[in-house]
Order: C-alpha cells, then sequence, then structure tokens
C-alpha cells in the first residue's frame, strides 16, 4: 500500500507538471478531417489513442501499453445514408471494430414544430456496433471515458458488449428507445469448484428505454435476450440506469443482473453495480466510483473504488490517473495520455 501510495502521488506531480505547460480546454473535443472523394462524396476521417501505464505490485509486475487506437471513417451518402467503419487496434493487430449502414427514416430540427408523440429522428441501420444495452457504450472509447478503467459489472457480464446484427432508434422530446438483434457473445466461466464452461450463443434480443423528464436527467432499463446453439440455454441480461447532469457536476450509475439457464450446463445468476461521480473545475475534474458484482461462479464477491483526477490538456489531449482498490485483489493504478484527432 505504501509503494502505490509514492506512485500515485509521484505520478500525480507529474501531471499538474506538465499541465502547467499544456494549453487548457474544458473538454476534448477533435475536430474531423473532411476527405472529397468526388464533387458529391466527402469522407470524414477521426480517431483516438492511448497510452497507458499500469502499475500494480512487484509479483504482477508495472507495464507499458497502447490502451487502444482507432481510425473512424463516415460518409454522408445522401441526407437520410450513412455509411461508417472504424478500424481499431487490439492485441498486437488491426482489426475492423464497426462497420455500419444506417437510414435515417425520420429527422426533425429541434426549432421545428411538433412532431406526433415529440419524435425528433428514427433511423434503422445494420452492421457490427456497439449493442446499446445501458448507458456505459456510450464511453467505450478510452477518449470519453472520465476514469481508465471499465465498471466491475460490465467487465464481468456483457464486457463492453460489440456485435454484428440490426438495430433502430428513435428520439423524442421527452425519451428514447433502441432496439437489436445480433448474433449474441459467447459466456466463459469458471465454476467454484474451479471447472471451466463456454456457452456458445445464436441469437439476441432486446433493447432499452430512456425517459428524459429534464434535460438534465435521464433513467433508462435495458433487456437482452440470448439464445444458446441447439437450445441447449438461455441467457437474460436486464438493466436500469441513470444519469444526471447539471453545471459542473455528473453522477450516473447501472445496475446489471445476468442470468444462465440450461439443461446441459449449471445454472447461475450473477449481478452488479456501480455509481460514479464527476465534478469539473474548469479544464480539472474529480471523479469517483464504487461498484459490487456478485456471483453464484466465483466463492467471493467482487467490490471496487476507484478514485481519479484529469486534466484537459486542449481539444485533443487528456490526462488522466486513477488509483485502484480492489477487496479481493491487489490494488492497481493507471496513468493514461489518452489522444483524439
Amino acid at each position: 500500500m505504501k509503494t502505490f501510495i509514492v506512485v500515485f502521488i509521484n505520478l500525480a506531480i507529474v501531471l499538474i507538471t506538465f499541465s502547467s505547460f499544456a494549453r487548457a480546454a474544458s473538454s476534448t473535443n477533435p475536430q474531423s478531417t473532411k476527405i472529397a472523394i468526388n464533387n458529391s462524396t466527402t469522407v470524414e476521417m477521426f480517431g483516438f489513442a492511448d497510452l497507458l501505464a499500469t502499475f500494480r505490485n512487484k509479483s504482477d509486475g508495472s507495464t507499458f501499453d497502447i490502451g487502444q487506437a482507432e481510425i473512424d471513417l463516415r460518409s454522408d451518402f445522401t441526407d437520410h445514408f450513412t455509411m461508417a467503419l472504424a478500424i481499431a487496434y487490439g492485441e498486437g493487430v488491426f482489426t475492423i471494430g464497426a462497420f455500419t449502414a444506417d437510414y435515417t427514416a425520420w429527422s426533425v430540427s429541434d426549432e421545428a414544430s411538433s412532431t406526433p408523440l415529440g419524435i425528433k429522428n428514427i433511423s434503422i441501420g445494420g452492421g457490427q456496433y456497439d449493442v446499446r444495452f445501458g448507458i456505459d457504450w456510450h464511453v467505450y472509447a478510452s477518449i470519453d471515458r472520465k476514469l481508465v478503467s471499465t465498471p466491475l459489472v460490465v467487465e464481468n457480464t456483457h464486457n463492453s458488449w460489440n456485435d454484428m446484427g440490426v438495430y433502430a432508434s428513435a428520439e423524442a422530446a421527452r425519451g428514447n428507445v433502441s432496439i437489436f438483434v445480433v448474433n449474441g457473445f459467447c459466456h466463459e466461466g469458471i465454476y467454484p469448484d474451479g471447472e471451466e464452461f463456454t456457452a456458445h450463443n445464436d441469437l439476441a434480443m432486446g433493447g432499452r428505454l430512456g425517459m428524459t423528464p429534464q434535460e438534465f436527467v435521464e433513467v433508462g432499463g435495458s433487456i437482452a435476450t440470448i439464445s444458446g446453439l441447439d437450445d441447449s440455454h438461455e441467457m437474460l441480461l436486464v438493466g436500469a440506469d441513470f444519469r444526471f447532469s447539471m453545471a459542473e457536476v455528473e453522477i450516473k450509475g447501472e445496475y446489471i443482473t445476468h442470468r444462465l439457464e440450461s439443461k446441459v450446463y449449471r445454472e447461475f445468476s450473477n449481478d452488479g453495480y456501480y455509481v460514479q461521480a464527476v465534478y469539473g473545475i474548469g479544464e480539472w475534474y474529480l471523479v469517483g466510483r464504487y461498484g459490487e458484482f456478485r456471483s453464484e461462479q466465483r466463492s467471493t464477491d467482487l467490490a471496487r473504488l476507484s478514485a481519479g483526477i484529469g486534466y484537459t490538456c486542449n481539444d485533443r489531449i487528456a490526462l488522466r490517473l486513477e488509483y485502484q482498490a480492489n477487496d479481493s485483489i491487489d490494488d492497481t493504478a493507471f496513468f493514461q495520455v489518452a489522444f483524439g484527432f
């Protein structure tokens, strides 16, 4: 513990020193680069990346690595039809992180006259994309996440769900809804007695309904049913979430329960939650998150308290420092430099 405190203090000094030489900004908001293919077609190019230093105890060691790196291409073929491609880095190779074709069937401006049910837009599409279950998908990109790490319950349930399939979404004055049909993710687990298993899935269907009674608050619920190959099992994901944002304060949280019913595998259920708060101070911000994950597959539950500080150098660069206190594993410290371009 003493070593980690020393490391954290030293990293904080580095962050403060570096920030004194940087041009400050309130948030990262890099501008895209537009490339003209011909007179009627333009491609927007933007992306992000981060360099990550992880500090653990001596037995696990500390590492320097590339956290995420992604190049995104987007082109509006018409006023209603858009295609997008994301080339992402992971485990030493670049792969397709997303590829979508999106059709906007209905769209009105905020200044337009009222529409049925206050609907602002309706879109449908398909391809490979971040599945809109819960709210953490908004910050899968490292440039958007205030802390370095992923919430514990997200990591141990759908693990930042990215999949192939189709979707539809609609946004109204007081809410939003999205539905999806995708392949479904495989679930790997270990029973308390040490036996390993992998549940291979065939199809997943679900969606999320969000309500915004005021523009600074949103509450939502998500559900997904996942069928196994040869009807070997069924998985169910259910979630509830909220977001509150006013002035320099942002608070959000999410609860997820995950259940597997099967005649082949042992049945299990697990659940967890997290609550995160961010307070902005100009170009600086303080952030804290507490989360728990309870699983019938584990002999002990998991709990994690994360505290961090961030500095937005300009609209393209952000520095982040996180200390992670875990109840069942060793504590960890992270230092991240995130770039947007």
